[in-house]
C-alpha cells in the first residue's frame, strides 16, 4: 500500500518542554539532539518515498486532524504513543522510539529498520484492545492503558461505590458494594505498566483486568471483565482515562466497555 499522507506526532524533548532549550545536563542535551536527529531521518525517509509528511506536537492533535491521513507515526516514547492513541479512532499507527530516555515498551526502537519494513509493506497490523468510557451514558474518552477511579484519586480518601461487572471467565454478572482507595481497570497494554498488581497479558485479549486499591470493605479484589460499571455513591470523586483526569460527580455512573475501535498498530511481519 502506498501512503500519500502521513502525520508524524513528535514528542517535545525534556530540554524543550521543561527547560526552554537551556540546561547544563549532558544527558538531557544529548537526548534532545538524538531525538531531533531521529525526527530528521523520519522526515527524510518518508519524503524520499514520495509521501507527504506533516509534523505536529501532541498539543495540536484532534480526531478531525487525524482523519485526513493514511497513517500516523508516534515519534517519542510510550507517553507519546498513548497521547496519539487518545485521538486516533481507526487509522494505522506506527510507534517509534526517538527518545533514548524512554523505556519504549510500546515502540519499535530501530527507527530506520521499522520505516523500511513499513514502507515496503512488510508489516502486520495488531489490534490492541481499548476501553470506551462513559459517564452517565455520555462518551468520556478512550483508554489505551487504564481507567482509574477514586475519591479525588487520593489514597487517603475513602471511595464508596457499587461495582458491577460481566465476568469474562464465567460469563456471569457479579456485583457488590465496595469501599477503599479506589479501583484500577487495565487493558492488556496497560497490564505491563502495573507489574506489582497485574501479570502482563495480551494486548489483543477481549477483556480487562481490574484490582481494588487498599480495600476497606468488599471481597471482590480483582477480576477479568468485558464490561465494568461503577455507581459512585454520595461523594465527589475523580476518574482518569490514561493521563487525563475528570470529575466524577456525586451519585454518577461510570461504564467501561470494550472499545468499538481497537488501536491498529503496525508491527514487523
Amino acid at each position: 500500500m502506498a501512503f500519500k499522507k502521513i502525520l508524524v506526532v513528535r514528542k517535545m524533548s525534556a530540554l524543550e518542554y521543561y527547560y526552554n532549550g537551556n540546561h547544563k545536563s549532558e544527558v538531557i542535551n544529548e537526548s534532545h539532539k538524538s531525538h531531533n536527529e531521529s525526527l530528521r531521518r523520519i522526515e527524510e525517509i518518508l519524503k524520499k518515498a514520495g509521501t507527504q509528511v506533516d509534523i505536529v506536537t501532541r498539543k495540536e492533535l484532534s480526531e478531525e486532524l487525524l482523519r485526513g491521513y493514511d497513517a500516523v507515526i508516534s515519534a517519542g516514547g510510550d507517553g507519546t504513543v498513548i497521547a496519539v492513541a487518545a485521538y486516533n479512532l481507526d487509522i494505522i499507527q506506527l510507534n517509534l522510539r526517538t527518545d533514548s530516555r524512554s523505556a519504549g515498551a510500546l515502540c519499535q526502537k530501530d527507527v530506520e529498520k521499522a520505516l523500511e519494513l513499513f514502507l515496503s509493506g512488510k508489516y502486520k497490523i495488531e489490534e490492541w484492545q481499548r476501553q470506551d468510557v462513559y459517564l452517565d451514558g455520555k462518551f468520556a474518552g478512550r483508554a489505551s492503558n487504564e481507567t482509574c477511579v477514586g475519591e479525588r484519586l487520593r489514597f487517603d480518601k475513602l471511595a464508596k461505590y457499587n461495582l458491577m461487572f460481566l465476568d469474562a471467565e464465567s460469563g456471569l454478572t457479579k456485583q457488590e458494594t465496595q469501599s477503599g482507595s479506589g479501583i484500577v481497570i487495565v487493558t492488556g497494554t496497560g497490564s505491563s505498566a502495573w507489574p506489582a498488581a497485574f501479570k502482563t497479558y495480551s494486548r489483543s485479549n477481549p477483556y480487562f483486568e481490574f484490582r481494588t486499591l487498599l480495600p476497606y470493605s468488599g471481597i471482590i479484589g480483582q477480576g477479568k471483565a468485558g464490561y465494568v460499571r461503577i455507581d459512585y455513591k454520595g461523594h465527589e470523586g475523580k476518574f482518569s482515562i490514561d493521563t487525563k483526569e475528570f470529575d466524577l460527580p456525586r451519585d454518577s455512573r461510570l461504564e467501561i466497555k470494550l472499545s468499538k475501535n481497537p488501536l491498529r498498530v503496525i508491527t514487523p511481519n
